[in-house]
């Protein structure tokens, strides 16, 4: 079965190759939304099909030889990309427009292998403040003429200064480019450019709400490292503020699960996730229940409420080549973690960090309680 998906752009008939114009004067029948049915001329043929709401099911009884007129390039987050995953028994032939993600970086002089594309179609925009914080330059393609207001509200929860710029009717008679105002009536047809106008911002830049229990940013760093971070998931127990498994995954773009026994400060771990744009879950309690339904780790992390059977039950689900690390600064945490480390193998480590203080008329080190961590990889069995 063959599906030929043609894309349009504002700038409507007009703007087509004669390759994709002759292809739609051959098509008997083209489906599309009504914007895009209404750029074709009255004298073409086809029978005009208007997407149905809701739009997939009709995707999964679309006949051989129809034809699909869509958005810019229908591979980039368009409806040729959701034929492709949904309906693999098509052979699909494909005549793309510019996507408005090519036309936006056209207008803007970005350079687009710098830029971060994030679709706010029927998705969650929260990964605009991640790349925002990491200094990325961000071209949202918008839902409608309401997303704008939210990623500026996205943007303002999260702290962050940065230009927004709006990008009206790409490419057609009635484009538009300007700095976003709250002010403005946005088309819905827009897609949404964001200049952080500075370099990156590291975790330790975050202020991470909290009430006493946090990993200092010293600390925080050698822990991370130890953690290794990628794109995966990080289970951190005894979350605290959440900032060790937050700034994990600001480092590798991953994903928190949060363990926490206080409600309180579970509360406050989702709002520092919040602001720094990390995707969290949050399971309440004393320690999770590690048979429930959720992601399986890269990492763990066990700040607070080390035990035995946590650091068996840790291992049990972490993956080959996952890492454990679990800090802590009681005597008896400490023997724990010499006792695990005999058990499991890993590295034990004591930091200690001091910090200048007045004494008298001059200053001296005051040293911090040390710290002791048991870093452990799963090997391949």
């Amino acid at each position: 079965m063959t599906v030929t998906v043609v894309g349009i752009g504002a700038d409507g008939w007009a703007g087509l190759t004669d390759g994709a114009r002759r292809e739609l004067q051959g098509a008997t029948t083209i489906h599309g939304a009504p914007r895009h049915l209404e750029y074709l001329p009255e004298e073409l043929a086809a029978d005009r099909r208007p997407w149905p709401s809701p739009l997939l099911p009709a995707l999964d009884d679309l006949p051989d030889g129809v034809h699909v007129l869509a958005s810019g390039d229908p591979m980039f987050y368009g409806i040729g990309a959701t034929l492709s995953r949904r309906r693999p028994d098509l052979a699909l032939r494909v005549l793309p427009h510019l996507s408005s993600f090519a036309l936006a970086c056209a207008r803007l002089g970005w350079p687009a292998e710098e830029v971060v594309v994030v679709s706010a179609v029927a998705r969650d925009p929260a990964p605009v403040v991640r790349a925002v914080r990491a200094g990325r330059r961000v071209i949202v393609l918008s839902e409608s003429g309401s997303t704008p207001a939210r990623l500026a509200d996205l943007l303002g929860d999260a702290g962050l200064a940065a230009t927004v710029t709006v990008l009206e009717q790409l490419g057609g008679p009635k484009e538009k480019v300007r700095t976003y105002r709250r002010s403005l009536r946005v088309d819905d047809l827009n897609v949404v450019a964001i200049d952080p106008g500075a370099p990156g911002i590291s975790d330790g830049d975050l202020e991470f709400e909290h009430d006493g229990q946090i990993t200092k940013p010293d600390v925080r760093a050698l822990t991370v490292a130890a953690l290794r971070p990628s794109a995966g998931w990080i289970w951190d127990f005894g979350a605290g503020s959440g900032s060790v498994g937050i700034s994990w995954a600001l480092a590798g773009g991953g994903s928190v699960v949060a363990v926490e026994r206080r409600a309180d400060r579970a509360e406050r771990v989702a709002r520092n996730a919040a602001r720094a744009g990390v995707p969290i879950e949050l399971v309440v309690g004393d320690t999770a229940d590690l048979t429930a339904d959720l992601p399986l780790p890269d990492a763990i992390f066990v700040g607070g409420g080390l035990t035995e059977n946590l650091a068996a039950a840790c291992v049990n689900v972490l993956p080959p080549g996952g890492r454990l690390v679990a800090n802590t600064v009681t005597v008896e945490g400490q023997a724990l973690a010499a006792a695990l480390r005999g058990r499991y193998g890993g590295e034990l480590r004591s930091y200690t960090v001091a910090d200048l203080r007045p004494l008298g008329e001059g200053t001296a080190w005051q040293p911090r309680r040390p710290i002791v961590q048991w870093a452990y990889v799963k090997e391949s069995s």
